[in-house]
């Protein structure tokens, strides 16, 4: 909810159309005169002034002809999305659209004021109705019409929002590529610097949902360099981002005071009663809550929740819900978190951000209510969407890759164009050099390229190595469950007392284990323990589980990648024990074979099948191993570990490790 402001600012830029000029012109094409006061009208409305209402009307009024009276009558329509009312815009935008339409023959004029009136009605479904897929294709028709039109310099801002309505569907790769495409196009046409501040904010957006908070504050600091250069309402939609950004690293003094200067900066240009104002509340309201302050936040969220439900906003009216919530929770109000659940039937929404805050009261709410089977429920969606935000941006990096490959394909084109005409003129030798050396160079760069892109394949190897292994343990680092636990143990019977501290001592052992990327068998044997013992007690599978492992001295010098044993013994449990009739084994055996230790993990289960289908997180797990093993091999230029899988009596999976081994560091 709190990133969707953009929509409607970026179609108040300054839509710039070309002015008359010899055989470039066309029926019903402005004049330079008309162009400049057409762009001082916009102007106007885009920085929010008072009189531009009365500019555009003044307009309407002295038009001389119909293509004139609807760039007015839409720019009017326009504004809606800016006040409490963003549905009035929608009869202007498709009176607008049947208007250009009809007209014969179609000019870059006409194809631009359809743009706008596609554009128009997107931006309210994006805003008001979180359609993203309808959005999508309205946007992408208003493009494909305005790269035709005589304003294409929207098209940058056009791309952005195309970027934003992906970013609502959460197909973060899709969406920086986009972005990337605005701001290629917005050096292209060499717009104004201000508009690019905009695309920087909107990948800023990106690498927040991504939680890389790095790249993000890299953005945000960038643009608030230029702050004063920016139109009010580019200001309002970076002080919101700017807000998202320090709410979603947990900063909530910060997302404080940047709510609040946004606060007063819309209250200054007359916006008490507008859709910014009211987004600003309720995310007032959020961070308020956050701040254990629930009073503030209960008086922040009136007025946005009246106005969502007036509006019908869905993504809105589930948001207050959450928020309302987790008032509850902080005044204890158990009870009211039940009715508030009950109102938010039916209530579908897509926003994977929204269903994130909420999940995070609910797991505390469940929590509370001594459910603990619904909070771990909750626990493991939330780190499949880590999983799946990893996942995107690596996605996203490709995209941004291959965008980038564009660009330099396009304007290689272009250089080789204009070079081209010049090479004509050129005599036979002097081609027959530059032929030459052109080879010459590009033999050299060649092979430099070959050196360089071997050592960046190896880097990226044990890149993607740490990010695997780092994705494998943080499968189960609940921070949040951990203090709840330790909060509950003392309150409850002695056997469940018992279950919720090998828990807490699980998660205890997890945390220790996320700051290493290569720990000791020992270490990896202690942590398996623990889990085997809380998996058996909370999925009620009963087997009998046993460690053959030499001395503690050896278990303390071999080394391995962390987690690899505890993936082989869950599938182990999963795959082989779960649905077995009669007696269960499990058995962990370590053997010492001179140079070499073999480690196995061994169930009298159906045993591995190939052919079926294990799920993804049991493919996931596997391919982490083989993906660990292969990189580790690469490194050593030979076999230091072998991963193995066959069936003797059951499954038997088995890693043998050379003692000699070279771990990277990392």
């Amino acid at each position: 909810m709190r990133q969707r402001v953009q929509i409607g600012i970026l179609l108040m830029t300054i839509m710039s159309l070309f002015a008359c000029q010899g055989e470039g012109c066309y029926p019903g094409m402005r004049t330079a005169e008309e162009q400049a006061l057409y762009q001082r009208v916009n102007d106007s409305m885009a920085h929010l002034r008072p009189q531009a209402l009365d500019m555009i009307r003044q307009q309407m009024e002295q038009a001389e002809d119909s293509l004139t009276w609807y760039d007015y009558y839409l720019m009017y329509g326009r504004h809606y999305l800016l006040t409490d009312k963003p549905d009035s815009l929608l009869p202007y935008a498709e009176r607008t659209r049947q208007f250009a339409t009809r007209q014969q023959p179609q000019t870059p004029r006409t194809r631009g004021l359809q743009a706008i009136a596609l554009s128009s009605t997107a931006a309210y479904l994006y805003l008001m109705h979180q359609e993203e897929d309808r959005t999508i294709s309205l946007y992408q028709e208003a493009y494909i019409l305005m790269a035709q039109s005589d304003a294409v310099e929207g098209l940058s801002d056009l791309s952005a929002n195309i970027g934003d309505a992906y970013i609502a569907k959460n197909d973060l790769a899709e969406a920086a590529k986009w972005y990337r495409r605005a701001l290629f196009l917005s050096d292209s046409l060499q717009l104004p610097k201000q508009q690019q501040l905009t695309l920087y904010m909107g990948l800023g957006r990106i690498y927040t949902n991504l939680h890389n908070f790095e790249m993000a504050r890299q953005y945000y600091e960038t643009t608030d360099r230029h702050f004063d250069e920016m139109k009010p309402n580019m200001q309002s939609y970076f002080l919101n981002n700017y807000g998202n950004y320090f709410y979603y690293h947990k900063e909530y003094d910060k997302a404080l005071q940047m709510f609040r200067r946004l606060k007063a900066h819309i209250k200054r240009y007359d916006g008490e009663r507008n859709f910014d104002m009211y987004l600003c509340k309720i995310n007032l309201a959020d961070v308020f809550l956050n701040l254990h302050m629930p009073d503030s936040a209960r008086y922040y969220l009136a007025e946005p929740e009246v106005f969502f439900k007036e509006q019908h906003v869905d993504v809105g009216i589930y948001y207050a819900q959450t928020i309302r919530i987790g008032i509850a929770l902080e005044e204890q109000r158990l009870g009211d978190v039940a009715q508030i659940l009950q109102e938010s039937k039916g209530l579908e929404i897509n926003d994977p951000g929204m269903k994130a805050i909420r999940e995070s009261y609910l797991n505390r709410y469940y929590a509370a209510m001594g459910d603990y089977q619904k909070a771990y429920a909750g626990l493991s969606d939330n780190l499949e969407r880590n999983n799946s935000a990893e996942e995107k941006l690596k996605q996203m990096q490709t995209a941004e890759i291959m965008m980038r490959l564009t660009e330099d394909t396009i304007r290689l084109h272009h250089e080789l164009k204009l070079n081209k005409q010049e090479i004509k003129y050129e005599k036979t030798r002097t081609i027959y050099i530059l032929i030459v050396a052109f080879l010459l160079a590009a033999t050299l760069g060649g092979l430099a390229w070959s050196f360089y892109q071997r050592k960046r394949y190896l880097q990226t190897r044990y890149d993607m190595l740490a990010l695997r292994l780092l994705n494998a343990r943080q499968r189960i680092s609940p921070h949040f469950i951990f203090n709840v636990l330790n909060s509950h143990i003392s309150k409850t019977e002695k056997e469940e007392g018992g279950q919720l501290l090998m828990l807490a001592h699980l998660l205890r052992a997890n945390l220790d284990l996320t700051r290493k990327t290569f720990v000791t068998l020992e270490e990896e044997l202690e942590f398996v323990e623990h889990y085997v013992e809380l998996e058996r007690q909370m999925s009620g599978i009963d087997f009998d589980f046993t460690i053959d492992a030499p001395d503690k001295q050896m278990l303390e010098d071999i080394k391995l990648p962390s987690m690899m044993v505890q993936i082989l013994t869950e599938n182990a449990i999963l795959h082989g024990l779960k649905n077995k009739e009669g007696e269960k084994r499990l058995c962990i055996k370590v053997e010492d074979m001179g140079t070499q230790v073999r480690i196995s993990v061994c169930d009298n289960g159906p045993g591995f099948d190939i052919r079926s289908n294990y799920g993804e997180r049991t493919r996931t797990g596997l391919n982490i191993i083989r993906s660990t093993v292969s990189a580790l091999n690469m490194e050593n230029g030979k076999t230091m570990i072998h991963f193995d899988i066959k069936n003797e009596n059951g499954c038997h999976a088995s890693l043998t490790i050379s003692k000699d081994i070279k771990y990277p560091t990392t």
